[in-house]
């Protein structure tokens, strides 16, 4: 009884997470009620507030878990195996990034509310703090590849390597936000690919 209990509760929170995507997609973050997300999940507002204490823990709950996977590939991509490869590895972490973006309608209906979607306010200030560490993590792991592709003559030889991580992660994001804004302007996979590699030889060259 007390597994089907914990399994219910799963169920529950799921199906309020899928809800809220959902809501919080359609009417922006400001906009969105928990009675809408209630009724949308087909649960009452209890249920919603006996797992979120608000519309905050929500939603962060909802960018965290969501964006899980990004994370993972992002530490596939520079994890010890790339420090072996390092151009290599940039250049993985780049197309993957891209590919699941454009092959996973979830990820991206997240990315979407995460970058156009949502207003900053204060009670979301903590989610943005988290935010920005992510992004100060994978600067310092690019800047780490970039170090040792100088190293094993793969990048320029007098390539800044912090500097070049910061222009990798704002290519990364940029090229991201293109996509979910005009994903015909960057056009087929083969043609994204070109883009990534004209990036590449910049810090190759």
């Amino acid at each position: 009884m007390v597994r089907r209990t914990k399994e219910d509760a799963a169920a529950t929170r799921a199906a309020v997470l899928d809800a809220a995507l959902q809501v919080f997609s359609r009417k922006g973050y400001a906009a969105t009620r928990l009675e809408e997300v209630a009724t949308e999940a087909g649960v009452t507002r209890g249920a919603v507030y006996w797992h979120f204490a608000g519309k905050a823990e929500l939603y962060g709950a909802l960018m965290q878990e969501r964006m899980g996977r990004l994370v993972a590939l992002h530490e596939e991509a520079l994890g010890p195996a790339g420090r072996r490869a390092p151009m290599a590895a940039i250049e993985r972490l780049l197309v993957r990034s891209i590919d699941y973006l454009q092959e996973d309608p979830e990820f991206r209906a997240v990315m979407e509310l995460n970058w156009f979607k949502t207003e900053l306010t204060p009670e979301l200030a903590a989610g943005f703090e988290h935010k920005i560490a992510g992004v100060r993590r994978l600067v310092d792991a690019l800047a780490e590849l970039l170090r040792a592709a100088i190293a094993a003559g793969e990048a320029a030889p007098d390539l800044d390597p912090r500097a070049a991580a910061v222009a990798t992660a704002s290519f990364a994001q940029g090229l991201m936000a293109m996509a979910l804004m005009d994903g015909e302007l960057l056009g087929s996979r083969a043609a994204t690919r070109r883009v990534i590699q004209t990036f590449l030889r910049a810090l190759r060259s």
